[in-house]
């Protein structure tokens, strides 16, 4: 009934995402961008599913240092089609659904929020499938 000596406890607030673009220089992001161009341009001459994979993985998480979470994700999925792996590039991949999951959420959309979980699923089951590949 009356809390006369317990302690109060913070508020916890709602901290949106940072903007990560706003951190780096603009020679930083020309030289992201450039790298992303060159790797492009291997990806237009390499044939191998497996260098493939690693181009594509490169490229998707250069894109996730530039903030753009659409072409990063297009890039991150390209790589696991080709090779499928539990590196830097599928946490990446992992962090940018539950992202796009929690802006569903704070919009209501349900069908988003369905739509993103159904993606973190998928995601588990590749860590699922790599990990009895191993044994």
């Amino acid at each position: 009934m009356f809390n006369f000596f317990k302690k109060s406890k913070p508020k916890k607030e709602l901290v949106d995402k940072p903007d990560i673009t706003s951190s780096l220089t603009s020679t930083q992001i020309d030289q992201i961008e450039q790298s992303i161009s060159q790797l492009l341009q291997q990806i237009d001459h390499t044939d191998d599913a497996v260098t493939l994979a690693s181009l594509y993985e490169k490229t998707g998480l250069l894109y996730c240092q530039l903030d753009r979470v659409d072409f990063a994700i297009e890039y991150l999925e390209k790589s696991l089609q080709h090779k499928k792996s539990i590196g830097e590039g599928y946490k990446a991949l992992m962090n940018l659904y539950n992202h796009k999951r929690a802006d569903a959420a704070k919009h209501g959309s349900i069908d988003d929020i369905d739509f993103w979980m159904n993606k973190m699923d998928s995601m588990r089951n590749i860590a699922k499938q790599v990990t009895v590949q191993r044994d």
